[in-house]
């Protein structure tokens, strides 16, 4: 039997039985609950029951079922005149306790929102959810970025200079692992982005943070810094964005990068690492 302490982002009916026969006692109607609020993370605007149930590759009647349900719990919202669901205030709420209780982000927030300043960019700190990482906290320069990374934005591993940082630090098997299942779950994304995740791979140990020169699109650069701060079971992970007309990419390497680095080293200081 395969392991399954790693979260499982279940893209279809299909993905779910064959989880399901490696794991019986996996629990499927719950799961697919969950697969429905997962769908608004990719594409947040209002969707039907019949655009999820095509999605998901479920019959139509237990799309309907589960989203009344997640109605009735505040999960879900339903717009009548349009016929369509859309994510409910009770997603919000679920997401606060999480961010709680990390009382180190009150620590660090001067030190992030002092470097977002000087960069005129924006400081993150996130950490992985299978194929992507998820933004826990930004502190942002006033004038932000090209596209701001909000608290609890998704964005996929390969995209990101923080999930490059994590490529860079897990151990060959586990990176190998990973890369090869987004290579075949998001080839896109893998063959877009190959050859700068290949880049700040075969440099990170050197420099100590991964980079993003902009090929995950919108003229973005970042560098990303995988701490040794872990929050439960999940690994700190910090990245600072600036819009590229402002930063030329040597500045990534000679100026942003360092000082990130210098700012996570902080940070696992702070936390009684050495």
């Amino acid at each position: 039997m395969r392991p399954h302490s790693a979260p499982q982002h279940l893209r279809d009916q299909n993905e779910l039985q064959l989880l399901r026969q490696d794991n019986p006692s996996f629990a499927g109607t719950l799961a697919k609950g969950m697969m429905i609020l997962q769908c608004f993370v990719s594409d947040p605007r209002p969707q039907a029951n019949s655009e999820l149930a095509q999605r998901l590759g479920m019959p139509r009647p237990t799309i309907s079922r589960l989203c009344r349900t997640l109605q009735a719990m505040g999960y879900l919202d339903h717009d009548e005149q349009l016929d369509r669901y859309f994510i409910g205030p009770a997603i919000v709420s679920l997401g606060y306790p999480y961010l709680i209780s990390m009382p180190l982000l009150n620590q660090l927030r001067p030190a992030m929102q002092a470097m977002a300043t000087q960069m005129m960019g924006a400081v993150s700190i996130g950490v992985a959810m299978d194929l992507d990482v998820v933004y826990l906290e930004s502190c942002t320069h006033e004038q932000g970025t090209l596209k701001r990374p909000a608290v609890g934005a998704v964005r996929g591993i390969v995209e990101t200079a923080m999930g490059r940082a994590l490529l860079a630090s897990l151990e060959e098997n586990a990176r190998s692992e990973t890369l090869e299942r987004i290579r075949n779950q998001r080839p896109d994304d893998y063959q877009r982005c190959l050859a700068g995740m290949e880049e700040s791979l075969m440099h990170y140990r050197k420099r100590g943070f991964a980079i993003n020169l902009g090929d995950a699109g919108l003229g973005v650069l970042a560098v990303g810094v995988a701490s040794r701060i872990r929050y439960g079971s999940r690994q700190l992970l910090f990245n600072c964005a600036v819009p590229g007309y402002r930063v030329k990419p040597q500045e990534l390497l000679k100026t942003i990068g360092p000082r990130l680095t210098d700012m996570v080293r902080m940070a696992d200081a702070q936390s009684g690492l050495r």
